[in-house]
């Protein structure tokens, strides 16, 4: 009997250990939800949680859920985009739904990406909706 409670012992420990494995705060968690083919060395996002994203090969949309207290989080988008030498194309806003188009030139492959946030998300108002293509 009390192998069987040694072997469930070490069963448990594994278990709680791949839990917190992938609950730990620390490390690169930026790849984590976006497809395996994402440009994520290229195209950087704002930090949050990646709620949705697809696509693959050239094209590729992500939905991200923005840290309530990072301010707005568009901008900080944009920031992130224009820091790391993205050049806004243009800006549209509608209904309160803005869209902000940027384009950059990185390793001889032109990426182009959208982001938008709308207030009436259903994530709420910190969402950030990503589009990105390259070519």
């Amino acid at each position: 009997m009390t192998r069987f409670v040694r072997l469930g012992a070490l069963l448990t420990a594994l278990v709680v250990t791949v839990l917190l494995a992938g609950c730990s705060s620390g490390g690169d968690d930026r790849r984590a939800g976006l497809p395996a083919d994402f440009p994520a060395e290229q195209v950087p996002l704002v930090d949050g949680q990646i709620i949705a994203s697809a696509g693959s090969g050239d094209q590729w949309t992500l939905t991200v859920q923005a840290p309530a207290n990072a301010g707005n989080p568009l901008d900080g988008a944009v920031r992130k985009l224009t820091d790391d030498g993205y050049q806004e194309n243009g800006r549209d806003t509608a209904g309160g739904q803005t869209v902000v188009r940027l384009s950059s030139t990185k390793d001889q492959r032109t990426y182009w990406v959208t982001v938008g946030v709308s207030p009436v998300a259903a994530g709420g108002p910190t969402s950030l909706f990503y589009q990105v293509s390259t070519g």
